[in-house]
């Protein structure tokens, strides 16, 4: 597949596009998706935040993108090793809210969000809809710097890390900063397993874990 190098004007439209959608998907789209399917669901309106990111995933096929020296399974599985070290580590310092001990309803509604609804919903949201939308806009564009990732993955990764400024609470700025930071390289991550593999899966199995590694402290609980 042919192949460019982006220049000023596609890094300005891609990055400018993945801040205002990031910003945007983070005040708005869970309680939209709460709106929208509260009378269809009932309590377990969670679920429709993956059945909304669903619909915009379905809305837009994603388009290949080239790719230089795919690496193997093995590989692949082995970049997955330091985020969840990393994310096992972060999980450690997480304090878990009392009122879960006190209520296994609130602890299991945690737990589904934290690990498959969250990530599904994530994975259909930014790995497939957004990079869908940014692939459309620079097909096999690369970012000239190394290594040399496209561009696509690059602003999904910045839009996902935006995503999380929705867990803001006051007096809590150090903490949104390293989990924007930490959210940006994580997006990095599950950017290049779905450029490597063209498919979802893989990424949503690895947020999965990911999640599951930043909260084992509910493990314990269960």
């Amino acid at each position: 597949m042919p192949f460019q190098i982006a220049n000023k004007r596609q890094v300005g439209l891609s990055l400018t596009l993945s801040l205002f959608l990031g910003c945007f998907l983070a005040y708005g789209f869970v309680p939209l998706s709460y709106r929208l399917f509260s009378w269809v669901l009932g309590p377990v309106n969670q679920l429709g935040f993956p059945l909304l990111a669903l619909i915009f995933f379905v809305s837009l096929p994603d388009l290949p993108c080239a790719v230089f020296s795919r690496l193997s399974t093995k590989r692949l599985l082995t970049l997955c090793v330091l985020p969840i070290v990393i994310s096992a580590g972060f999980g450690a310092t997480k304090n878990v809210p009392l009122e879960f001990s006190s209520s296994s309803n609130l602890l299991w509604k945690q737990v589904t969000w934290a690990w498959l609804i969250g990530p599904l919903g994530e994975e259909l949201l930014f790995r497939g809809w957004l990079t869908s939308i940014l692939n459309r806009l620079n097909k096999n564009t690369f970012l000239a710097i190394a290594p040399l990732f496209p561009l696509t993955l690059w602003g999904s990764a910045i839009a996902f890390s935006l995503w999380h400024i929705q867990n803001y609470e006051h007096g809590q700025l150090p903490f949104l900063i390293f989990q924007l930071g930490y959210t940006f390289f994580v997006g990095i991550w599950l950017g290049v397993v779905k450029w490597q593999t063209g498919k979802l899966w893989p990424c949503f199995l690895a947020h999965l874990l990911l999640n599951l590694a930043a909260d084992w402290k509910l493990w314990f609980m269960l």
